[in-house]
């Protein structure tokens, strides 16, 4: 594209000099992409997103250079989070820690929980009885039962004389926490929402806060995929039962996802490495654009060493050659691979996207199936006897360009987890990968924008 525009140029000002301010005019265009796209190029990140954003930028040469220059020059918050006197067991607690993202750390128990109803249920009693804090990231909060028994919790907390801090990302909870809620959570204790709603040029709208943290006096902290919403405990079933899942830590790693909290709301953060616990677990997270890409990395070097089994369950499914090639390879090596997907989706071109990275990964041997049921938004990955939970989709949004959590966890929660993939198995029936030729040319065209989507 770029010869047949420098043609198109050479033309108009050799053999039609009337035509010069075309020429100027195509040239600045020219010029203005070439400087987008070489910027693209030198960028950190994914080859996948800089190749479809280099897409974007050529396909609306003035507009997309233009939207693209605001913003990438917009202001970037940095979080940090700094752990001391950290004493890493292995090489991916070294890794962890070094990403600057969390670190091993010892706990006393972990609690996995295959459903909604019972996460919350542990969860408002927790901080219920809290004394000192309790800590709330969410993507979503949205008014309805759900956020009703949170309010009446945080109220009893605050009774107890405990400090409650909440973090709402501005788009996930857009038009779902209103006013009337958003002075509700005021009242009880210190609210910031997360890069909010906002005019294109100021907005840093590519960078949500996708992270689902809950804590409580630094002693126990919740994570998974679960949100603060009715659908999550299936009072509202708008897309069939909502399967979901979650797991609470007790212990000192507990104290790793609070200073995650921390690092985002007050964007620097400086802990020391808590000590003791029965076992150990790894904490970890991503915080974009300055430090990303920990969880695709680890995930993908999980996979490469997965000797029995590989089992995922996903909401999405869009990955990376780096992920893509990791499953086939695991597949190749006679790795048990498989991956439960919805049945009745949320979002139908997200869906679509699944399904044509499921029909690519079903040729080297990887088995997708669908959670009939309804909606599967479960968030786990098993390999061999670890289990892998935490806010993590497996799609380009979740692995570059939001913040996010995770915990690496072996033990009872591994084995609980994969009794609870076993019985959504059951309940799933295999994915039918055949599409008529119109639907694969739809697909294709979602294939090309999917890391930016």
């Amino acid at each position: 594209m770029i010869a047949a525009e420098t043609a198109a140029i050479v033309f108009l000002c050799l053999y039609l000099p009337y035509a010069l301010p075309v020429a100027a005019a195509l040239t600045g265009i020219w010029v203005l992409n070439l400087v987008a796209i070489a910027l693209i190029s030198a960028r950190r990140g994914s080859p996948e997103i800089n190749c479809a954003l280099a897409l974007f930028v050529t396909a609306l040469p003035v507009a997309g250079a233009v939207v693209y220059f605001f913003a990438a020059s917009g202001k970037r918050r940095k979080i940090r989070l700094e752990i001391k006197n950290a004493k890493p067991q292995s090489g991916l607690e070294r890794a962890a820690l070094s990403h600057g993202g969390g670190c091993g750390a010892g706990y006393e128990k972990a609690v996995y929980f295959k459903n909604g109803e019972d996460y919350f249920n542990a969860l408002f009693r927790e901080i219920e009885n809290a004394k000192k804090r309790v800590c709330l990231e969410y993507f979503i909060i949205s008014r309805g039962r759900i956020f009703a028994e949170l309010f009446s919790a945080l109220q009893r907390a605050r009774k107890n004389g405990a400090e409650i801090f909440i973090i709402i990302d501005g788009v996930g909870s857009a038009f779902r926490c209103g006013r009337k809620e958003l002075k509700k959570l005021k009242s009880v204790g210190e609210v910031k929402i997360f890069h909010k709603l906002a005019p294109l040029p100021y907005s840093r709208l590519n960078f949500r806060d996708h992270r689902k943290i809950a804590t409580v006096d630094g002693k126990v902290a919740f994570t998974g995929g679960i949100n603060i919403a009715d659908e999550y405990a299936n009072i509202h079933s708008p897309h069939g039962y909502w399967k979901d899942c979650g797991i609470a830590i007790y212990g000192g790693a507990a104290e790793i996802l609070e200073g995650m909290f921390f690092s985002v709301l007050r964007k620097k953060y400086v802990m020391d490495c808590p000590g003791g616990g029965n076992a150990r677990c790894i904490a970890y997270g991503d915080c974009p654009p300055h430090s990303s890409g920990f969880c695709e990395s680890l995930y993908a070097y999980a996979i490469a060493n997965a000797k029995q089994r590989v089992h995922i369950t996903t909401p999405y499914l869009c990955v990376s050659e780096k992920l893509r090639t990791a499953l086939c390879f695991a597949a190749a090596r006679g790795v048990d691979v498989r991956v439960i997907i919805p049945h009745i989706p949320d979002k139908k071109y997200a869906f679509e996207l699944s399904k044509a990275n499921a029909g690519f990964l079903e040729k080297y041997g990887v088995r997708f199936y669908e959670f009939t049921p309804g909606f599967m938004h479960s968030k786990i990955m098993l390999c061999d006897d670890s289990l892998y939970i935490g806010s993590y989709n497996f799609d380009f949004r979740s692995m570059r360009l939001n913040y996010e959590c995770g915990v690496m966890i072996d033990g009872k929660p591994a084995a609980d987890a994969e009794r609870d993939f076993w019985e959504c198995l059951r309940l799933s029936s295999p994915l039918n990968c055949k599409v008529s030729r119109m639907r694969s040319v739809y697909r294709f065209f979602l294939k090309l924008v999917a890391p930016l989507i």
